[in-house]
């Protein structure tokens, strides 16, 4: 922590939303604190703290215990907690669907439950978020989320993409909902606005969707089979 000015950022520059990558939660035992330290701070000063729980199995392996403390004292004090149906269980031990992505579309509900699970277990969040993938073929897959804000629920039904490299749809994901959080958008349209933000991630080969604006985003949620570069 001591290589940054933690009182400049929150305090005289006034960051409105601290996210933390449970890869980087994960990565050490030095990270792990980092991001520990980093998110108590942000609660201290009143800014929104997003996670992202992002499970990796080979970080885990062998600091299980470890990273489960750790893990759930970040999703403690976060406002805004996003994953997958694997990375909610094997992370914080919150039930759910069984993973794999299969049939996603018949067992919404299921989704829906681990995500009220959650919030009995982390009763402080105010946003859930939840990416569904359903793998056809390596370049086609079916693509969802649901957004949970305040007992209201926002789904974007699963829908066919083109895929060129999966990776980073989820990092799109996350990137669409802050910043749709962050421009004061209706919680109906984060979801919208991130479910493409993620669909425009997947074909490119960085982790990262790169639209040209915002409308780019929201001519690939009203359906152009085509996306616009």
């Amino acid at each position: 922590m001591k290589d940054f000015d933690l009182e400049r950022i929150f305090v005289k520059e006034g960051v409105r939303i601290v996210h933390l990558s449970g890869l980087i939660a994960a990565l050490s035992p030095e990270t792990s604190n980092f991001c520990l330290q980093l998110a108590r701070y942000a609660k201290r000063h009143g800014t929104l703290i997003s996670f992202d729980l992002n499970h990796r199995a080979t970080f885990w392996k062998g600091r299980e215990k470890e990273l489960k403390e750790a893990f759930a004292e970040i999703a403690s004090l976060s406002d805004i907690l996003i994953g997958n149906e694997e990375d909610f269980q094997l992370c914080l031990g919150v039930h759910g669907p069984k993973a794999g992505g299969e049939n996603i579309e018949e067992t919404i509900d299921a989704f829906k439950g681990m995500i009220l699970n959650a919030r009995k277990a982390f009763p402080d969040v105010t946003v859930f978020a939840n990416t569904l993938r359903e793998v056809i073929s390596a370049n086609e897959h079916l693509w969802g989320a649901i957004v949970y804000e305040n007992e209201n629920w926002h789904v974007a039904p699963l829908r066919k993409i083109n895929v060129m490299d999966r990776i980073g749809g989820g990092d799109g994901f996350v990137g669409g909902l802050l910043y749709a959080i962050l421009k004061g958008m209706s919680s109906e349209k984060w979801v919208q606005f991130a479910w493409a933000s993620g669909a425009l991630a997947t074909t490119f080969l960085t982790d990262y969707a790169q639209p040209a604006d915002e409308e780019m985003i929201w001519s690939i949620w009203e359906g152009n089979a085509r996306v616009k570069r």
